[in-house]
């Protein structure tokens, strides 16, 4: 596992200091209208490809009990930092087995696009129902396949004293699959060392997203965008949500 992910132990740092500044503040809007209002204000919820936990312990302030699952060892380092209260778990999200059952089911910031093909998200989908109670909600969030004419405004560059982090990415129409190509400097013992690396996302159909998710056991499922209720800056995004 820990080379499977060992592209986003290399990326953690960057991530957890450039990328999830704002996001969870929008994210958890999303889960205001989507899923907190469905469920008991004390709900277990899992936080599927929780990152550096941002989310989670949000969630976990307002009164949830938490669980974040994710494979990238580093990831959740930080993680334990930024939600010390939330029990954090090393695992495959396409294969875990927590031995108890969640009220709800998260998984957010476009992780399920980091899956490359069809049986992943299926296998990732068909846990997520083996984890939930029965009634039990799961929401996630996709990059749209109509953001990725907007993809040169994923380009991110960011300048310090001793740190230099570029983020660029490419997009193949065809195949339907941005790359982002990192490249991080890093000044140690006045000594700069460069390291590189890249992540991909695999831009998915919304009837394919529905189709997956009824594969998996899902039955009462449907889609909004982030437009419809008002998630600035996420509008392109979907946010789904499904029922067991």
């Amino acid at each position: 596992m820990a080379e499977i992910y060992k592209d986003y132990d290399c990326f953690a740092y960057f991530y957890n200091k450039y990328w999830t500044i704002n996001s969870p503040l929008y994210l958890e809007k999303a889960l205001d209208i989507l899923l907190l209002e469905k469920i008991e204000k004390n709900a277990h919820i899992l936080d599927v490809c929780c990152g550096t936990g941002n989310v989670a312990g949000l969630l976990q302030e307002r009164g949830y009990n938490m669980a974040g699952l994710d494979g990238s060892s580093l990831m959740l380092d930080y993680a334990k930092e930024n939600a010390p209260g939330v029990e954090f778990i090393l695992s495959d999200a396409r294969n875990f087995n927590l031995g108890r059952k969640f009220n709800a089911v998260t998984c957010l910031f476009d992780s399920i696009n980091h899956l490359l093909n069809k049986d992943d998200v299926i296998k990732v989908f068909k846990n997520i129902y083996d984890h939930l109670e029965d009634n039990g909600i799961f929401v996630f969030d996709v990059n749209s396949l109509s953001s990725s004419i907007d993809v040169d405004l994923s380009d991110f560059t960011a300048v310090e004293d001793n740190e230099v982090f570029i983020s660029q990415a490419e997009y193949n129409s065809v195949e339907k699959l941005i790359t982002y190509s990192l490249t991080a400097f890093i000044k140690e013992n006045n000594k700069w060392e460069r390291y590189d690396n890249k992540i991909y996302e695999r831009y998915y159909e919304e009837r394919l997203l529905i189709s997956y998710l009824n594969k998996a056991g899902f039955k009462n499922t449907a889609y909004t965008y982030g437009a419809d209720i008002g998630i600035e800056p996420f509008e392109d995004r979907v946010f789904f949500t499904a029922w067991k």
